[in-house]
């Protein structure tokens, strides 16, 4: 096990690109000014890991020349069974360059089910096909993986262990934390209207922001409880401007 991470702060990006309707795609000159800001906290002992989801193909091919523009690198974490499946995902020659471009490539899960919604044999299968199929195409080790939707329990946890994973990233950004064998690591999901303050702020670690995020967790976990996990994934996706096909395809637990 690796020695916890407690003051480096963890950034989850989704798509990047130069203007969308997606709440979570990052405009390209946006993403710059971050990593410029993410730079300069460096300098200041201020440790950043930046993270993508869902391999999707704007995070290559425009946040790709950014990252190395910065000197930075960065874990992307994919979903094999999505690969080839749609142009909008990346292919395993792509892949293969991030790797040997300096990036980590790691699980996201096989096809973003989420995690918590699996029957015991769908949850194995998650988790091990996703990292089986990425050791054997890109031949490194895969010890790491993204929750899909951010949705996890104790369940969930057990079986990443199980299954040969050590770290786990979920979505609450003051989590660092091991449970039941695993590191369990929060990261802070970047939006589009996330202000260049604000994310300097998560950044360097500021106490008030992170409490403040907290509760606002609190607050959306209550919201859930009453409303349902499917009903808030719909919502969700309705303001957030999520791909109808992934709402669809996620409701019906493909």
């Amino acid at each position: 096990m690796s020695k916890l991470r407690h003051n480096q702060a963890v950034l989850a990006y989704h798509e990047v690109m130069a203007d969308s309707d997606y709440a979570y795609c990052v405009p390209s000159e946006q993403f710059r000014e971050q990593l410029r800001m993410l730079k300069d906290c460096e300098a200041a002992s201020f440790r950043t890991h930046v993270t993508f989801d869902d391999g999707e193909r704007s995070e290559k091919e425009v946040a790709g020349p950014l990252l190395a523009e910065h000197g930075i690198t960065a874990t992307y974490f994919v979903t094999p069974g999505l690969i080839g499946t749609a142009h909008k995902f990346l292919g395993w020659d792509e892949l293969k360059e991030l790797s040997a471009a300096g990036h980590s490539v790691q699980s996201h899960g096989w096809s973003h089910k989420f995690l918590t919604n699996c029957n015991e044999a769908e949850l194995d299968y998650e988790l091990r096909m996703s990292k089986h199929a990425l050791e054997n195409r890109l031949g490194h080790a895969v010890e790491e993986i993204s929750i899909p939707g951010g949705r996890w329990d104790a369940r969930v946890l057990r079986a990443c262990e199980e299954a040969g994973y050590r770290r786990v990233y979920v979505s609450e950004p003051w989590l660092v934390q091991e449970i039941f064998g695993v590191e369990v690591i929060g990261r802070f999901m970047v939006r589009k209207g996330t202000r260049l303050e604000q994310l300097e702020k998560i950044v360097r670690r500021d106490r008030a922001t992170l409490r403040k995020m907290k509760m606002r967790s609190q607050i959306r976990n209550g919201i859930v409880s009453l409303v349902g996990d499917d009903r808030y994934h719909r919502l969700w996706c309705r303001l957030t401007g999520y791909n109808e096909f992934e709402e669809e395809r996620q409701h019906q637990g493909a």
